[in-house]
């Protein structure tokens, strides 16, 4: 099943790949596959470099230096293939849905005697952890339609108004009591989008600086005992979190980052091949 799931991904990598330069041993596809086919297997490039571990796809082709790997894996064109593959696989033909989409955060932790410099100790399943977290906004189909990564100590509201940029059409936003701030309710206001996110306080009251109109009207929909549109609403936000524990238990495997992936763009770029993975297999 690896295989084929690899061959699925390396496929569309070749279609979209530009044709391989005259001094260029590798092509961008195979660079890009053969690095989404350590993710594959959880494994090192060190591991996938070696031929005897080859897919079936690329048993007996010449393999890349793990140094060559790695310094072709920085470069701009590996990089703008990887964002190119993940917005195909992303933009397959999905059923209509009301403009409804939800944000969260997945903690991905490391050791807290790791060596990382970039990792930092911020909240994570209610309580302090050291790594980096994954901001995610997805739709009610469970499908990530915006990521970004960086490291756990970044608070979620500061971090959701450029996830709302992916937004192209108005609607609903839901998110848990996190992302109550006021900023955010209006960064999405303008945007056409209301945030249906409860107070972090309901029995408390609403102070003057937080009475911007978007917040109102979503503590409206939430409090107010005669709208079972709000609640019916918000009851979807856990979508999110069964996409998450997708993540984590399917064969993509994006429950925590392994021993060899330190440093945000490596753990970014960790990121982006299991979300790859994932719109691939489903």
């Amino acid at each position: 099943m690896d295989d084929e799931l690899f061959r699925r991904v390396y496929r569309t990598a070749r279609e979209l790949a530009p044709r391989r330069a005259k001094r260029q041993q590798f092509s961008d596809a195979l660079i890009v596959g053969l690095y989404l086919w350590a993710a594959i297997r959880h494994k090192p490039m060190s591991w996938a470099c070696r031929p005897a571990h080859s897919p079936h796809a690329l048993a007996g082709g010449p393999l890349p230096s793990v140094s060559t790997l790695s310094r072709r894996l920085r470069s701009d064109p590996a990089r703008s293939l990887l964002g190119r593959l993940e917005a195909r696989l992303h933009a397959r033909p999905h059923p209509t849905r009301v403009g409804c989409w939800i944000l969260d955060a997945k903690p991905l932790p490391v050791s807290p005697y790791s060596k990382d410099k970039q990792a930092r100790r911020g909240w994570a399943y209610n309580g302090l952890a050291r790594g980096y977290k994954l901001f995610a906004l997805c739709d009610l189909d469970g499908r990530i339609r915006a990521w970004q990564v960086h490291a756990m100590n970044r608070a979620e509201p500061t971090v959701a108004p450029t996830l709302l940029q992916a937004l192209e059409r108005p609607g609903y936003v839901l998110a848990d009591s996190v992302y109550d701030s006021v900023p955010l309710h209006r960064a999405a206001a303008q945007r056409g989008l209301q945030m249906i996110a409860p107070r972090k306080n309901p029995t408390g009251p609403i102070g003057r600086r937080a009475r911007h109109g978007a917040r109102l009207h979503a503590i409206d929909m939430l409090e107010t005992f005669c709208n079972r549109f709000g609640p019916a609403m918000y009851a979807q936000r856990t979508r999110i979190e069964r996409a998450f524990a997708r993540l984590a238990s399917s064969r993509v495997g994006l429950d925590h980052l392994p021993g060899w992936v330190r440093g945000l763009d490596r753990v970014r770029r960790w990121t982006q091949a299991k979300l790859i993975l994932d719109a691939a297999q489903n």
